[in-house]
């Protein structure tokens, strides 16, 4: 699986709190995290670090996106390259062709867990009404 894609309907949400809030589950959680704004959308990558990932060049992050309007939007989650400039023109990959930019990673009982608790985070945010 590339990455994982919920849709939400008639939610109403404010995009900015939205990924404040995602970006804060991230860091909350023990992950370096930076954020980028895209014309379609906005952008939200979190990676862990320490020499151990450092050493093996691991330059995986979770990568996650959130387009649409504030009434009807997406959010996808899947791992991609950290991105080392998040201007709007660096960022259209993502945006534009989402399967060629998330890369396939190996399913681990860890990743399983952090996606899980990642969904009923925003899930819950979500209902509770990001104004």
């Amino acid at each position: 699986m590339k990455y994982v894609q919920r849709d939400y309907v008639g939610k109403n949400v404010n995009f900015d709190q939205l990924q404040t809030l995602i970006a804060n589950f991230f860091r909350e959680e023990g992950f370096r995290v930076q954020c980028g704004k895209h014309p379609r959308g906005l952008l939200v990558q979190a990676k862990k670090g320490g020499i151990f990932r450092t050493i093996l060049a691991e330059n995986r992050s979770y990568t996650i996106t959130i387009d649409g309007s504030h009434a009807s939007f997406k959010i996808r989650m899947g791992i991609a390259d950290w991105l080392t400039n998040l201007e709007p023109k660096a960022l259209d990959p993502i945006f534009e062709a989402p399967m060629i930019s998330f890369t396939e990673t190996p399913e681990a009982l860890w990743t399983y867990e952090l996606e899980h608790h990642f969904w009923h985070y925003v899930e819950t945010q979500i209902d509770l009404g990001i104004q």
